[in-house]
C-alpha cells in the first residue's frame, strides 16, 4: 500500500460541494431562526473578519503562533463569545482555526457548528474536509483506526458525497478485516466515479474476502501476482496457503492444478482439478483439465 493513501486519490470537492449546497437550500431553518447580532457582537464579528482577512492578505506562514494568525484567532474567539450560538460567529471561528492550521481546535469548532444544525457553505466545506482529513490521517498514522474511522464517518454525515472519506472507510474496514463492512463504501465510490479502477479492484477484493475469507483471498491474490511475474514456485506456495486457509476455495485449487499441469506434474494436476470440480461441478474448464491431466498421466 502507498505510504499515504490520501495522496494517490483525487480530492473531488466539486460533487461534495454540490451536495452540501443542495442540503443548505433544502434546510434553511437554522439560518431563518438566527437573530440579528447585538451591536457589541457585530463589532466583534467585523473586527474578527478584518483580522482574518489581514492574515490571509499578508500571505505569511499559517500557524497559530504567527502574530497575525494569533490575532485573528483571538478576535474570532471574542466574536464567538459575544454571540455563542450565532451561525456567523461560530463559522468564523471554525474558519479561522482551519486557515491557521490549528486542526484539533478547528475540528471541534466545526463539530460545534454542525451540532447546532448549521450547514456548510461553498467556502466552509473544503476547510472542514481538509481539517477532518488531516486529523483522521494523524489518527491513522498512530494506528488508531477506530478514531480515523470515526472522523471519516462524521465527514460523511456532513458531506455524504465525500469520495475521500468513502475511500478511507473502505480501506480502514478492510484493514480491520471487516470486508463485508467495506463493500458499501467501495460500491459508493465506484458508483460516484465509474472510472476509478483502484476502487473497482478493492471492491472485488472485499467481495472475495467476504466470500472466501480474508487470509485465503489475500493468499490467492498473491499467487496470481507471483504467477504473472513468472515466479511459479512462489505462486504455488501462495495457492497452497489459500487452500489451507479455505479448503473450499475452488478457484485456488484450479490454480494449483494449472501450475502443476504447466510443470508436467499431471498426477498432482489431476488431484487439484478434481478438488476444483467437486467444489464447482458446473465449471467446464476445471472438468476439461482434470480429464486432460488424467489422459496425459496415462
Amino acid at each position: 500500500m502507498p505510504a499515504r493513501f490520501v495522496s494517490i486519490f483525487d480530492r473531488p470537492l466539486r460533487l461534495a460541494l454540490v451536495a452540501v449546497l443542495a442540503a443548505f437550500a433544502l434546510a434553511p431553518a437554522a439560518v431563518a431562526q438566527q437573530q440579528d447580532l447585538s451591536e457589541p457582537a457585530r463589532i466583534a464579528y467585523d473586527e474578527a473578519r478584518t483580522a482574518l482577512q489581514r492574515a490571509i492578505d499578508a500571505d505569511v506562514s499559517a500557524y497559530p503562533d504567527q502574530p497575525l494568525w494569533a490575532e485573528a484567532i483571538r478576535r474570532a474567539r471574542e466574536a464567538a463569545s459575544a454571540a455563542p450560538s450565532d451561525r456567523r460567529t461560530l463559522g468564523l471561528l471554525a474558519e479561522t482555526y482551519s486557515r491557521s492550521n490549528f486542526y484539533a481546535r478547528a475540528l471541534n469548532a466545526w463539530h460545534d457548528y454542525l451540532a447546532r444544525g448549521y450547514s456548510l457553505d461553498a467556502v466552509q466545506s473544503p476547510l472542514f474536509l481538509r481539517v477532518s482529513e488531516e486529523m483522521a490521517y494523524a489518527a491513522y498514522q498512530r494506528g488508531d483506526l477506530q478514531e480515523a474511522a470515526r472522523i471519516h464517518m462524521e465527514v460523511l454525515d456532513a458531506v455524504p458525497f465525500s469520495k475521500e472519506s468513502r475511500v478511507w472507510m473502505g480501506r480502514i474496514r478492510m484493514e480491520q478485516e471487516r470486508p463485508v463492512d467495506a463493500i458499501p463504501y467501495w460500491e459508493a465510490v465506484v458508483q460516484q466515479d465509474p472510472d476509478d479502477a483502484r476502487a473497482r479492484y478493492f471492491l472485488t477484493l472485499a467481495e472475495d474476502q467476504t466470500r472466501h475469507g480474508v487470509d485465503a483471498a489475500n493468499r490467492f491474490r498473491a499467487g496470481v501476482a507471483h504467477y504473472e511475474a513468472g515466479d511459479l514456485d512462489a505462486a504455488a506456495r501462495s495457492f497452497e496457503r489459500a487452500t489451507d486457509a479455505n479448503p473450499e476455495y475452488a478457484e485456488a485449487w484450479a490454480w494449483r492444478g494449472r501450475i502443476a499441469f504447466e510443470r508436467g506434474s499431471y498426477l498432482a494436476a489431476e488431484r487439484h482439478y478434481a478438488n476444483a470440480v467437486e467444489l464447482a461441478p458446473g465449471n467446464e474448464t476445471y472438468l476439461y483439465f482434470r480429464n486432460e491431466s488424467e489422459r496425459r498421466r496415462n
